[in-house]
């Protein structure tokens, strides 16, 4: 319910079980965990289904885990975690609403210089859109039909809407499509999903990585549907799909606001689009936490920068050292805070993963779709997308678990209880 790392739930679990002294097996599945209570004596069990949809809430996930920990070191009794994680499921999300949407369009406005090299004037119209976004989908998440059609719809209405800015010719479609729809790339999903293989959990990670892959073409297929609408109703043949540098709209010798930022730009960005998105994922704003995942955040993404410089075009090392440097700091944070590594380290690596799509992304799939290549080959393109991402998540993953060998060397059943990390 709050966003614990998925490929660590049935170790927890079962050592959880191990220290209550109750004999559990459990299995997990996205969206459900399987928990069997087993008696020796009868030979019998108890099976127990919970079902539950995932979201990411790091200002309850602290409170969670602060109870887990101090159930395990008999700090508090049993009852009296279940009673306090009884309020914690029934209480409200910190930021709702209008606030939500505001941080969404903030967060598209902070990305797109940064990733996908979007002008001033590209940021100032990403963020209408990226609220946009936000709101569609607060509005979406009451209405479970909807919900089915969402990213379909949504990417359709900002690929149109940034196709007819973009035919002003001072605003680029790349940057802006890309930025107004980047806090649903399925990147958190796949990463995940490659987590969860890696962890040996080959059912739920098959799973996430298949849906991830079909996710992608979804985007893509809304903003292909986006920009052929816009070409029709406007005769117009460019809509600068393919020019994922933005070379058309921004003009060297045009004013400040309509030229490609430089890389100076990354010092107010980077850590504002870090403090936006552990914002928009419901982190306080009085914890020390929020602070400390912006610094791990600015930290990777300086990581990949440079190593984006040295290793041209090779995405998954440019992930795998950034994971590197966030999984490094925050498992050594996470040993002097109670195990809790993961609220400080999430933020940094989904800083990674926009970043790593910088170059075309989902726009492939839209450019072959709106240029009249044949449905095939475009669909190809979509899966090389996919592929893109999962090369990403890989590096990720890589750069992950290197990290948390290099700060836990040595195997301590304690450690393993405890730890709440990627």
């Amino acid at each position: 319910m709050f966003g614990a790392p998925s490929h660590r739930l049935e170790r927890r679990l079962q050592a959880t079980g191990h220290i209550l002294g109750l004999n559990v097996s459990c299995m997990y599945l996205p969206g459900i965990v399987l928990i069997s209570f087993n008696d020796p004596a009868t030979g019998t069990s108890n099976l127990k289904f919970i079902k539950q949809s995932s979201s990411l809430d790091l200002g309850k996930l602290v409170e969670a885990h602060a109870l887990y920990w101090s159930v395990i070191h008999d700090e508090i009794s049993v009852s009296d975690a279940s009673s306090d994680l009884d309020h914690l499921m029934l209480r409200d999300q910190l930021y709702t609403g209008w606030i939500t949407t505001i941080i969404g369009g903030l967060c598209s406005a902070f990305i797109c210089p940064i990733a996908f090299q979007g002008s001033f004037l590209d940021s100032l119209v990403a963020f209408p859109l990226g609220a946009l976004l936000v709101f569609v989908q607060n509005v979406s998440a009451k209405n479970q039909l909807y919900s089915s059609v969402f990213e379909i719809v949504t990417a359709t209405l900002i690929s149109f809407l940034a196709g007819a800015l973009s035919s002003t010719g001072r605003i680029c479609y790349s940057a802006v499509a890309c930025a107004a729809i980047v806090l649903i790339l399925p990147g958190y999903i796949i990463l995940c999903g490659a987590l969860e293989v890696a962890s040996r959990n080959i059912t739920s990670g098959g799973v996430r990585m298949c849906y991830s892959v079909i996710y992608s073409l979804f985007l893509g297929f809304g903003i292909a549907m986006g920009a052929e609408v816009w070409r029709q109703i406007s005769g117009s043949t460019q809509l600068g799909i393919a020019d994922t540098q933005c070379t058309t709209a921004h003009h060297p010798d045009g004013p400040w606001w309509q030229q490609t930022p430089s890389h100076y730009w990354a010092f107010l960005c980077t850590p504002m689009f870090a403090l936006l998105l552990t914002l928009r994922n419901q982190a306080p704003f009085w914890k020390k936490e929020l602070y400390i995942a912006c610094l791990f955040a600015c930290a990777g993404y300086t990581a990949n920068f440079f190593a984006s410089e040295r290793f041209v075009n090779r995405k998954d090392i440019n992930s795998a050292i950034g994971a590197f440097v966030v999984g490094v700091a925050g498992n050594i944070y996470g040993r002097f805070n109670q195990g809790n590594a993961f609220v400080v380290m999430i933020s940094g690596i989904m800083f990674q993963l926009p970043t790593g799509l910088s170059n075309g992304g989902l726009l492939a799939f839209a450019r072959d779709s709106t240029q009249g290549t044949a449905d095939d080959y475009a669909y190809a393109s979509g899966f090389q997308v996919a592929g893109q991402i999962v090369s990403v998540a890989v590096g990720l993953t890589v750069g992950l678990f290197i990290a948390a060998v290099s700060v836990y060397p040595f195997a301590s059943k304690q450690r393993g209880t405890a730890l709440l990390s990627l």
